[in-house]
């Protein structure tokens, strides 16, 4: 090695050096400013804090952390305040993974993984439906057979209608899933028609009673299930002759203002219906996915929420409803969902924390029809 390029090296070294000092400082700062931190008093140096500590760093790209958890906190604190610690190391995200034992391992990203469209490609393998991308930069799949009933709230143009017809395009190419349920826009449902999931959908307001005629005849299909249950079992395993049912209820909120306005009693029924196929349906293979602009108490319930166990929420118009599917969340994350892209939305699920999503991209109503056209083929 020349003397040159011997001194290139150790000035090109005392610069890494001097990068892992401002980032473990930068870090343990991030951290007691973002609250993540435990004061400690002590009686002579007075009060103190105990931070994560990096003890390993690689400059990567990306920058990647080991990091030592104080004793009594857990890394998911740190990656609920991602968004505040990472600015401060030069990033715009962390990615933090669990490594057990109070350890972590922290990636600094430096491009936001929500800022571009997440195409969604079709066909998929497996039976797990791409719900979105997660801040992380890590794709998010749920296999609704594992899972329970879902619920998505947005206004107009914030999102909520491609992901459905993301999500609907995914199932629609399984052959054990069968597609049902109400769409009073009658939008949803039209691509599938002459397909095998036709039979078991309603479009459409002119005939009220044909709501209720399906949502009675899932019923009797989930207590026909529940009766073949074997006596050693309390829940089935879906199959070509026993397929999952997914009962989407477009425009819930719509469509029980409707039957209300024309018939009280037939609107107790519908709910009445609804309920039972969210408190029975899901041993049986049974999956509601509730669709609206807003979840408003006075029309989804607390039941029905309850009984949703993934959430998604698009745009919404206040604070008030983010925090009526998300109970418990920030205050400044709640107000700044109100102005959220379209395509961003919040998500909760059995296991994971509140987070926020990029939906997949599928395209417009014309994709739509033809990914429906070719999974129904």
């Amino acid at each position: 090695m020349s003397v040159a390029s011997w001194a290139r090296h150790r000035r090109d070294r005392w610069a890494d050096v001097a990068l892992v000092d401002a980032l473990v400082w930068s870090f343990r700062e991030a951290c007691i400013g973002a609250g993540v931190a435990q004061a400690v008093d002590a009686p002579i140096a007075g009060t103190g804090f105990r931070a994560p500590e990096i003890t390993h760093v690689e400059l990567g790209p990306p920058v990647r952390l080991t990091v030592r958890m104080p004793p009594g906190m857990v890394p998911a604190a740190l990656r609920r305040a991602g968004p505040l610690v990472a600015p401060h190391l030069g990033g715009v995200a962390l990615r933090v993974t669990d490594r057990g034992h109070g350890w972590a391992l922290v990636d600094v990203l430096t491009v936001d993984p929500l800022a571009d469209y997440v195409p969604l490609h079709l066909p998929r393998t497996g039976p797990a439906v791409l719900i979105g991308r997660g801040e992380d930069g890590l794709d998010i799949t749920e296999d609704w057979r594992r899972g329970a009933h879902t619920i998505v709230q947005g206004v107009t143009r914030s999102g909520k209608s491609v992901w459905t017809y993301g999500a609907l395009a995914q199932l629609a190419a399984q052959p054990d899933v069968l597609i049902t349920g109400c769409d009073p826009t009658g939008l949803l449902w039209r691509p599938f028609a002459m397909s095998r999931h036709a039979g078991w959908q309603v479009s459409g307001l002119a005939d009220l009673a044909a709501h209720e005629a399906l949502l009675r005849r899932l019923v009797d299909e989930m207590d026909r299930r529940v009766r073949e249950l074997p006596t050693d079992r309390d829940t089935i395993a879906v199959d070509l002759e026993r397929p999952m049912l997914v009962v989407v209820l477009e425009e819930y909120p719509g469509l029980l203002r409707a039957v209300d306005a024309a018939e009280k009693d037939l609107g107790k029924r519908i709910r009445a219906l609804v309920g039972r196929l969210l408190a029975e349906g899901a041993k049986v293979g049974i999956r509601v996915v509730i669709l609206a602009q807003r979840a408003e108490a006075a029309v989804v319930g607390a039941f029905e929420r309850a009984m949703c166990s993934l959430r998604i929420s698009f745009r919404t118009d206040n604070r008030a409803s983010v925090e009526l599917l998300h109970p418990g969340t920030d205050v400044q994350v709640a107000d700044a969902h109100t102005s959220a892209e379209p395509g961003i939305a919040l998500m909760s699920a059995p296991g994971r924390e509140l987070t926020r999503i990029r939906a997949p991209y599928l395209g417009g109503y014309p994709e739509y029809t033809a990914a429906i056209a070719g999974a129904c083929a």
